[in-house]
């Protein structure tokens, strides 16, 4: 069997692994549909680059390196992109946290002076 149809088992194997991991823990509400319907696209995407890997052949022939370098640094700037949009998810996550907390010790504020005024009359 040669190297490519063992490197592109093992990735469909893992891909697999990655995929029930993401179905158990969307399951359990441990993970949302959202991020689970991307990790499982971008576990597709990882199952088929077993395939992509021949079919780079002539690019990285041309940018002089190896088909598996190419496809992993394509992952890898995928990887990058994901951190990115989650960064960016976690911010406005933060955000809303930080206005909410604000909004409620205002409300707390108002109920501590509408007691004080209704104990006073």
């Amino acid at each position: 069997m040669s190297p490519e149809i063992l490197q592109g088992i093992a990735t469909g194997c893992i891909a697999l692994s990655g995929g029930t991991l993401v179905i158990i823990l969307s399951r359990r509400q441990m993970l949302s549909f959202r991020y689970a319907a991307g990790w499982l696209v971008l576990l597709t995407l990882t199952a088929l680059s077993g395939i992509l890997i021949p079919l780079t052949r002539p690019l990285a022939k041309s940018l002089s390196t190896t088909p598996g370098v190419l496809v992993s640094g394509l992952a890898i700037l995928i990887l990058v992109l994901i951190c990115i949009q989650l960064s960016v998810s976690i911010s406005g996550l933060q955000r809303q946290v930080q206005r909410l907390a604000e909004e409620l010790a205002l409300h707390e504020v108002e109920t501590d002076e509408h007691e004080y005024q209704r104990d006073s009359q």
